[in-house]
């Protein structure tokens, strides 16, 4: 579980859109392509199939679009 303040997360949402993930897989030994995500802990990495990719990058997409509707229904 991570947690972030709102800008923390969108800063690690943008970091995470620049990512190549062609540049970062690494064939595992069950056989699947994973990326290696590296965080600025070196005790911490996290490592996705494409799959699992995906489903973070839109997950954290709908997670900034809800954020926009609460704000707007705040207002």
């Amino acid at each position: 579980m991570l947690s972030f303040e709102y800008d923390q997360f969108e800063a690690f949402r943008n970091f995470t859109e620049e990512v190549d993930y062609e540049e970062l897989t690494y064939p595992f030994p069950d056989g699947t392509e994973r990326i290696i995500l590296r965080t600025p802990n070196r005790d911490i990495n996290f490592t996705f199939s494409v799959d699992e990719w995906h489903s973070f990058r839109q997950a954290m997409d709908e997670a900034l679009y809800m954020r926009e509707v609460y704000m707007l229904i705040d207002k």
